[in-house]
């Protein structure tokens, strides 16, 4: 029997950071940077070889984020099988990989459009960039929402998020209540899932190790998502004291859905990157 990690596939970069991705979702699963420090969290209960999403890394969700819409859950990308269609180490000394998803007649059952998916990831050092593009290849307009459902490796019971003072939100575990953060630090102490409206500076992840910073490019919100104690104790392929080790931090387009017309391509990413030392102490 092969384990989990067997049945991904790496690329690693001459400096030695390393990226693991699974051709099944499209998801990039696990990202460890020189110093051989795991920054993204992948649950050791997820099957990669059964046909459900992986709980874990960054999940790709398309055409339709949550219940935001009537399509299932978060939609079928992040559970179709992709194509590799390139894995390399560039000139630079960058690792890079390039996965594709292309409609097909699963795909049409559920959303009768066509279109084409291209998911990027480039890594270098302590940095990883992932980008996705979303091309229109059918004769009719689509809408659509999407997300990058990264999981960050963090102690989350000490965790803090800085870098969304001010920004309008809806809280998905209120009632959708919807408000504006108030504090600077956005505390991880219990269930959260807020959807971030407008996000337009860096965002910034801190807890017991490094600080790591979300930057991201055409992506106009951030969705923050920790299930706590109870909801991670319903869920299957998550442990029940799973909910400690990561904060998901999703660069997204959930508010307004993106309209794309026939032959167009709409194209956002999602720059991760370790920090050094802290932006500045907390307060």
């Amino acid at each position: 029997m092969h384990s989990n990690v067997d049945s991904l596939s790496s690329v690693t970069a001459p400096d030695g950071a390393r990226i693991r991705f699974s051709a099944r979702g499209g998801q990039i699963c696990s990202w460890v940077t020189p110093d051989g420090i795991e920054r993204l969290y992948s649950s050791p209960l997820a099957d990669l070889r059964a046909t459900s999403a992986i709980r874990g890394g960054i999940p790709v969700i398309f055409p339709q984020f949550a219940h935001e819409g009537p399509l299932p859950k978060h939609g079928f990308a992040r559970s179709s099988p992709w194509r590799v269609s390139s894995s390399a180490i560039l000139s630079c000394g960058s690792g890079s990989v390039e996965l594709r998803l292309s409609d097909d007649p699963y795909t049409r059952s559920i959303w009768p459009h066509s279109f084409e998916l291209v998911l990027r990831a480039r890594f270098k050092g302590s940095e990883l960039t992932t980008s996705l593009a979303v091309i229109n290849t059918g004769d009719h307009p689509f809408d659509f929402t999407c997300a990058l459902h990264t999981y960050l490796a963090a102690n989350a019971p000490q965790a803090v998020i800085r870098g969304l003072q001010g920004i309008r939100y809806l809280d998905s575990a209120d009632q959708r209540r919807r408000d504006i953060q108030r504090e600077e630090l956005l505390r991880i102490d219990r269930e959260v899932d807020r959807f971030f409206f407008g996000v337009t500076t860096p965002v910034e992840l801190r807890g017991d190790t490094l600080p790591i910073q979300v930057r991201q490019e055409s992506f106009p919100d951030v969705v923050v998502w920790n299930p706590w104690k109870e909801l991670s104790r319903r869920l299957a392929d998550l442990p029940d004291e799973g909910y400690r080790h990561f904060v998901c931090i999703e660069s997204a387009a959930v508010e307004r859905p993106v309209c794309l017309s026939p032959g167009d391509e709409w194209l956002a990413s999602q720059h991760l990157s370790v920090l050094s030392s802290p932006l500045g102490a907390l307060p």
